[in-house]
Parts: structure tokens; sequence; C-alpha cells
């Protein structure tokens, strides 16, 4: 008889016991002391005819019940006399365990890391193999049970990261992920909210937080900063179980949750993450074998199907309209709903349990990829994930399903094309400081008066003499010649060449001057000829710091405002970084940015998992448990 069996068969006979009022751990059934008297004989036929089970079984489950009964009656009274509790754990992970279930006493004000030396010493593993969970949350180590809403009988599932000399290296690898996965979202929340999604080279290094169809969402720096860390974990966690590495996975999404609880529910409402976290948190709850030990799966389930509700619609009819089909997220319900009836069956709501799980077969069945036709379009070029997703969406349609999978390309290049030039737009933005009232430099302003022919050093300098007034700023570039030799403020590397020097050598001009006056206007030899032309042939002497001096002539701002490099920002800018810091921080977006998969990759799921334990679970409802 499998686990799960004799789960169910405890179930009915805890069922029909407590019809009859038949209390187990008290006489005849138990003596004073707890051990057994005698079960009458015609009790166990009478349960055996009405649940069609063998008398052996019944007899059997019967004595567990009641030991499991006398056990939680006498842990409830020694820790009102004594305020020793007693915690069940289960141990989920590889190694080789002593046991895989036990209990452990001990009382509630003991810190986290004495816990773990605890359930050390019963399952022969060191403390820092081991990672205890407890209502949802990583026990931390430095703060009493009794803090962390452990109570008496409370379940603890605890994930065995390895434990041999031969594994020791990847566990070490394991928790070393997990600590730098946080180190490194917290130091990009910082990067985001110190600089304006930018280091101070202008690499974006902020997660980009988008809608149902891809499109950024502007949500308030101190919203965002805290979205970082949480969803930079989660991208985390999201890819260790695309690895089916459960235990790792597990251990990055509770981090992640902790995080996603210091937003407001607005904001966990207005994108489908939060609700595709509590998804993945239960799923791995149940591929590590312990949904009945952890009671919050219910609740995360029912918080997933709300937001789902919310942000799809009760039909799906509101995801329909965002993005033209709702076949890729239906991959999601299939999870959902087996999850839901996996948690009924355990709970022993059969009628709820057989609902849940003929809707998850229901969508099962919508999603099925004809595979001759997922091979038809992968010889066409496309990933299986893109043929498997426009197989879904387009109801196995071979020929709707290339359309859809290159419409979804191009909306996907569109997107990119413009997020592209709103970061050049930020990056530019820095560099062009600000105008004389404090405003910054407007870009679409800059790039005109560019386009007209204007020198970029020039440019810059007039909108900020003008506050962004660009007739005023033509104007003052027309009676101020010397703007138009500054600097370039985003010089891009140009290679002169010993033709283009020649050019302008060719017409008298002195060759230093024409290189410089060609590298101020960016290889473009009719410009630099202009240039030349109006400043007689002589450019002069430009350092940053003069160019600073010119720039704000005639302006109340300061040097530091005007001077168009990522250094003249506003004073109130963050501090400089050091090349360390700023190293750690590429580092840790590199790192990200590998688990970082395509927007809709949490939606191509092969489903062959959920098929497993759909068959698994629907058996154990349909069976008649005669054994």
């Amino acid at each position: 008889m499998s686990s799960l069996q004799t789960e169910e068969v405890q179930r009915q006979l805890r069922q029909v016991l407590n019809r009859d009022k038949v209390k187990l751990w008290e006489s005849p059934y138990s003596r004073e002391d707890g051990t057994a008297d005698q079960i009458p004989q015609n009790l166990i036929l009478k349960y055996s005819e009405e649940l069609r089970l063998s008398q052996d079984v019944v007899a059997a489950n019967m004595e567990e019940l009641r030991l499991h009964a006398v056990r939680k009656l006498a842990s409830r009274r020694k820790f009102q006399t004594s305020g020793i509790a007693t915690l069940k754990v289960k141990l989920a992970g590889k190694g080789n365990l002593k046991c895989s279930s036990f209990e452990v006493e001990t009382t509630l004000q003991i810190l986290g890391k004495d816990f773990k030396k605890l359930l050390s010493e019963k399952c022969g593993l060191t403390a820092d193999h081991l990672k205890p969970i407890a209502v949802g949350r990583v026990i931390k180590d430095d703060v009493p049970l009794s803090s962390q809403h452990i109570a008496n009988n409370a379940q603890v599932l605890v994930i065995c990261l390895s434990e041999s000399e031969a594994e020791a290296q990847q566990r070490e690898e394991q928790m070393s992920k997990v600590r730098r996965a946080r180190e490194g979202a917290e130091l990009l929340a910082n990067s985001l909210a110190g600089d304006d999604d930018m280091d101070h080279d202008g690499h974006q290094y902020g997660l980009q937080i988008a809608d149902q169809s891809g499109r950024a969402l502007q949500i308030p720096r101190e919203e965002k900063r805290a979205l970082t860390v949480a969803m930079a974990l989660n991208e985390r966690g999201k890819a260790a179980l695309k690895r089916k590495q459960y235990g790792e996975a597990l251990l990055l999404l509770l981090e992640a949750d902790r995080e996603f609880q210091q937003c407001r529910s607005e904001i966990l409402q207005a994108v489908d993450n939060y609700a595709v976290l509590c998804l993945d948190i239960v799923w791995c709850y149940l591929c590590l074998k312990n949904v009945t030990s952890l009671p919050d799966a219910e609740n995360r389930l029912q918080k997933c199907e709300q937001l789902f509700h919310k942000s799809y619609g009760n039909n799906l009819e509101r995801l329909t309209t965002v993005k033209g089909s709702s076949g890729q997220e239906k991959a999601l319900f299939v999870r959902l709903h087996l999850l839901q009836g996996v948690v009924f069956f355990h709970q022993g709501r059969r009628n709820q349990a057989v609902a849940e799980l003929a809707k998850a077969d229901a969508f099962l069945r919508q999603l099925q990829v004809d595979e001759s036709k997922l091979t038809e379009l992968m010889t066409m070029g496309f990933s299986s994930a893109e043929a498997r997703l426009g197989l879904r969406a387009c109801s196995n349609n071979v020929q709707a399903a290339v359309t859809h999978i290159m419409q979804k390309q191009e909306e996907r290049r569109e997107i990119k094309k413009k997020e592209r030039e709103e970061r050049r737009q930020k990056k530019l933005a820095r560099k062009l400081g600000k105008t004389a009232s404090g405003d910054w430099v407007k870009v679409d302003l800059y790039d005109a008066l560019v386009n007209m022919g204007f020198p970029r050093g020039g440019a810059v300098a007039a909108l900020q003499q003008t506050n962004n007034n660009i007739q005023q700023a033509i104007q003052v570039l027309q009676d101020q010649p010397e703007l138009l030799t500054l600097p370039d403020p985003d010089p891009s590397p140009v290679s002169i060449t010993d033709e283009m020097l020649a050019q302008l050598v060719s017409l008298g001009f002195d060759p230093e001057m024409s290189r410089r006056a060609l590298q101020s206007c960016q290889g473009v030899a009719q410009r630099a000829i202009d240039m030349l032309l109006q400043s007689g042939g002589v450019l002069p002497e430009v350092s940053s710091a003069s160019s600073s001096s010119s720039a704000s002539s005639g302006s109340s701002t300061s040097s530091s405002s005007t001077t168009p490099s990522s250094s003249s920002s506003s004073s109130d800018a963050s501090p400089a970084k050091s090349p360390e810091e700023l190293q750690r921080e590429k580092e840790a977006y590199e790192e990200l940015a590998s688990d970082l998969a395509d927007q809709e990759d949490y939606l191509d799921l092969t489903l062959e998992e959920e098929s497993v334990f759909l068959q698994e679970y629907r058996a154990l409802l349909e069976s008649t448990l005669s054994f």
C-alpha cells in the first residue's frame, strides 16, 4: 500500500470514528499510560464492511490513528505544563538519511540556528546542510521559533542540500547560489534606486516590469526598487524550477515571496508575477512530496486564483482581448486546478478534489500538441517553445501558428526597439545636464537641433541657456558662434582616417585644427569645414572646465549642472561608486541575466509532469481502495 493510499484509508477511518464519537485515546481502546488496550472486533468488522477494506487493514490503521492521538494528547499536556513543544519534521532532498520523518521536542524560545543543530543530531547531517521551512517561510537563524509563528505540533519541512564528501562542493555551490542571488538582487535594487535605472557608465541594470503584452509599466521608484529584489529572486527560482532543482527553487521562491510581501497589494495585482510565484511554491511542495505538511498551500492557491481572475478575467476574456488568445495561459490553469485538486484530496474533500482534477484534465486536453506538427514547425526554424506556444494558441493549426509566432516575434522586436530608444534617451539626458532653471535638457529638442546641422556641444549649451526653448536656442547658436566649437556631450569613438584629414588639409587648413574639427563633428567633413571657416581656421583650446564655464555663461547654473558628461548631473545624484562596486553590480546582473528567459517562457510547460500527477490522483480517487 502506497503512502497516499494509507493516507486515504486513515482519512476515511478518521471520518467514521468522528461520526461515531469513538475516542481511541480513551478507555476501552487505550490504557491510562497510553498503551493499547483492546479494540472490539465487532467495531473492526463494522468499518471493514462499510469502507470495503480488509479487517487487517482496518485494525492496523486504527492502531496507527490511536498512537497518533495518544502522542498528540501527551504533547499538548507536556507543552501546557513545561513549555516543551513537539514539532513534526519531514525531510526532503537526496542523501543517506537516518529517517525521513521524526519528531523533535524543544522550547519555542530556541533560536533558529540552535533548532537546526537539534535537527542535525536527528538526521545525521551537519546543520549547514539543512534549510528548515515552517508556515511557508524559511526559518531564520537569529530569531526564536516563537517569533516566527511556529506553535506546538507544527509541521516543519527540512530541505537537505547534500551530505556526502563527494557532494560537499555541490552543496556549497547551491548555498552560494542562494546567497549570491539575494546579494545580486539587492545590488541591482540599490543601483536602480540611486541612479535612475543606470550605473555611472550609463548601463541599465534595473529589471523591466511589463504588462501582459510585454510593455513596460511606469511604477514609482520606491515601489520599483522593492519589486526589483523580489522579481530578481523570483527569476532565479523559476530557472531552478525549470531545471527540476526543487529544493533550491523553493528556497529562492520563498525569499522572493518575503520581498513581495513588502509591496502594496495594488502593485501585486498589476502584474501576474506574484500569482505565478504562489503557484510555483505549491508546485515545489508537491514535487518534494510535502503538500500535506505545509498548510499554507491552500491559501497560496486561493491568492493565485483570485489574481489570475483579476488579470485574465473569470473566463480568460480579458486575456483574449489583450493578447488575442488564451491558449498559452491555460497551461497555468492546468497546474492551478491540479494543485487545488491535490490539496482537496489530502484534506478529504473528495467532491471538490474530483471537480478540480476534472477542470485540470479539461484544460490539459485543450492544450495537447500534435507532435508531428511541433516537429514541422521546428524544421521551419522555430524553437520548440515558440512552436509549442504557437500551436496551443492556434488549436494545432500550423499555418495560423506560423502567423502567430511571426507576429509575436515582430511585437518583441518593436518592444525591444522602443526600450532601446528609451534607454538611449535616458542615458543621453544625464549627459546633457540641466537648464538654467534646473530642468533636464529635453532629448527630443536636442535631437532636433542636431538634425538641423548644429554641433552637438553647441546644441546642448544653447538649450541649457534658453531653458529648452528651441527657437531661442537657434538664435543663441547664430549669435554665439563660439558655442559651435564645444565638445560633443555624448562622443562616440570616431576613427579619423588619413583620407578624411587630407581632404581638409588640401583646402589649406592646419592638420591639427583639421583633426580636432573632424573629431568634434564625428568625422563629417562638411560640418568640420564649416566649423573651421566660422572660426577662421583656428579652434580655441577647450577643456572640460572651460566648456562648462562657456556653457553656463549668462545663466545661474553651476558648472556641474551644465557640463555635458555623465558626472555632470544634478547635485542630488548618488555618489560615485568604486570600480569594485560597479564590477559586483555587473557580475550580479550578468548572473541574473543568464537565468532570464523570454517574457513568455514561464508559459512553456510541457505538462508531462502535470499529466503524471493527474493520473495518479484520479486513480486514487476512483479506486475502491479494497486492499
